[in-house]
């Protein structure tokens, strides 16, 4: 059975730059059957999950990785996490009223509240965000501004979707190895982001990963390797619930479950916003956070 949602990683051997190609097909669905999203919400959000992946696969720490877009427009809030076994889980929140289904969604005008983060938490050790400006339209040319800001090495992102499925490509520059004159090797990678931006969503969509590179970068030597699955995700858990009750403090807490008595209920329920998971705890229990 040929995998749908992978990961794939390529580099070019005559060049100084590496790639990941991701493809999200059951991944997208996933994500959107747990939220009625308007079209275009649903682009985004899919491309958002391309995002988390892709720059999940560009650190060498072993954790998850989070991109988080909030603002005080129609679209409150966007949030797409990637862990370190490839599982993906995305998320909105959004004003329908506000939010027109059909048009395009610009993300230099939601606003002048709006902002983008990326946080990683490693498996052990702090975490570390880093804030994104947004200064462009769409998400690819917002990362790629980043790494250009933060005097990282140059990176290209392209990011595709309909409501059902969706195709990343990263590309990152390495090291100076293979071509030492800095005029050449931003020459190479200006001419990789012009055939990288010929790709369509309705051809990339259509295509393998295999046939897509092939199509981009048949004359540039690149190499793809193995495979890995992504797929949808949630790290939700009893104890994370637990946890999100207890950071309330105490007085909010007995005023919760003060509430839930006199609506006639026996517990204070947690659901999951990614994955609708319920958690249910007793009165008793949730007390004994604070004993």
């Amino acid at each position: 059975m040929t995998q749908l949602d992978i990961r794939q990683r390529f580099v070019f051997d005559a060049l100084d730059a590496r790639g990941c190609i991701v493809r999200l097909s059951e991944t997208s669905e996933a994500i959107q059957a747990t939220h009625h999203y308007p079209a275009n919400l649903s682009k985004l959000l899919n491309e958002f999950a391309l995002a988390a992946t892709l720059l999940r696969d560009s650190i060498k720490i072993d954790g998850s990785l989070t991109i988080q877009l909030r603002s005080d427009g129609p679209i409150k809030l966007i949030m797409a996490d990637c862990m370190s076994d490839r599982r993906v889980r995305a998320i909105s929140e959004y004003d329908n009223e506000e939010l027109a289904a059909n048009d395009p969604i610009d993300l230099d005008k939601l606003g002048n509240g709006a902002m983008l983060a990326i946080t990683i938490t490693p498996d052990e050790g702090e975490r570390y965000q880093s804030i994104v400006p947004i200064e462009n339209a769409q998400l690819g040319d917002c990362l790629e501004d980043y790494f250009q800001r933060s005097e990282q090495l140059p990176s290209l992102f392209h990011l595709l979707s309909d409501q059902e499925q969706a195709v990343g490509i990263s590309i990152h520059a390495l090291p100076a190895e293979k071509i030492r004159d800095k005029a050449e090797a931003e020459s190479h990678l200006e001419r990789l982001k012009v055939l990288l931006n010929t790709l369509a969503a309705e051809e990339a969509l259509e295509l393998d990963p295999e046939q897509i590179l092939t199509r981009l970068f048949h004359d540039e030597s690149c190499r793809l390797f193995d495979s890995h699955p992504v797929e949808f995700g949630c790290i939700c858990s009893s104890q994370k619930s637990l946890d999100a009750i207890s950071s309330l403090g105490q007085d909010e807490v007995q005023e919760l479950i003060a509430e839930q008595q006199n609506e006639g209920n026996q517990s204070v329920v947690v659901d999951c916003h990614f994955c609708f998971q319920r958690y249910e705890f007793s009165f008793d229990q949730v007390k004994g956070l604070f004993a």
